[in-house]
């Protein structure tokens, strides 16, 4: 019984179609077993990474290789050729910018990304993704509070140190904002 109710709450509030709710109530009345997968919710789908954002890693990582290859042969000029001395630092220099750029690279593609996606029907679609070190911003957080009163009472550290560790485990944080069919729309997504 209950799970009839939470299939015509589901209707009710636009989640599902009529149709799915017919063939969910069908089911149902078939398999008893199976009411409280059909009377779920279906899950919202995680977003991809917008075709930029999967290519700016690249963007960084190969060019710090090639910096980093760069510095390695003005570094083997001046050993190998007896090159002057400056090339020395040169190299040093590059080599330094190379891992630099390498790091960042990797560190790009491995981490979790911002998405804020607002679609306005008059104006522009924005659209932000940015990489947030969690456990580095949190850590940071926890240092400063004992040095800025406005950090003692809050829990933010621990906020994102939780954030962390559930996307960790696969769950990412998302929230959604509808104004209705012709109003803006805001996707915040974490993961």
């Amino acid at each position: 019984m209950e799970g009839r109710l939470q299939i015509l709450k589901l209707i009710e509030e636009g989640e599902i179609s009529v149709e799915e709710g017919a063939r969910r109530l069908e089911a149902l009345a078939g398999a008893p077993e199976l009411a409280e997968a059909a009377a779920a919710p279906p899950a919202p789908e995680a977003p991809t990474r917008p075709a930029w954002v999967r290519w700016l890693w690249q963007v960084v990582f190969w060019p710090g290789v090639l910096v980093l290859a760069l510095g390695g042969l003005a570094v083997t000029a001046v050993y190998a050729w007896e090159a002057a001395h400056g090339w020395l630092v040169v190299g040093g220099l590059l080599l330094a910018l190379g891992v630099l750029g390498v790091l960042v690279g990797w560190w790009m593609q491995r981490a979790r990304w911002l998405y804020v996606h607002v679609r306005q029907p008059d104006g522009p679609n924005i659209l932000i993704a940015m990489p947030l070190p969690l456990r580095l911003v949190g850590w940071l957080l926890r240092i400063a509070r004992p040095f800025v009163p406005q950090l003692k009472e809050t829990g933010v550290d621990e906020l994102l140190l939780a954030l962390h560790e559930e996307l960790r485990d696969g769950r990412p944080f998302t929230v959604e904002v509808n104004e209705g069919q012709d109003g803006e729309q805001v996707r915040v997504y974490f993961g």
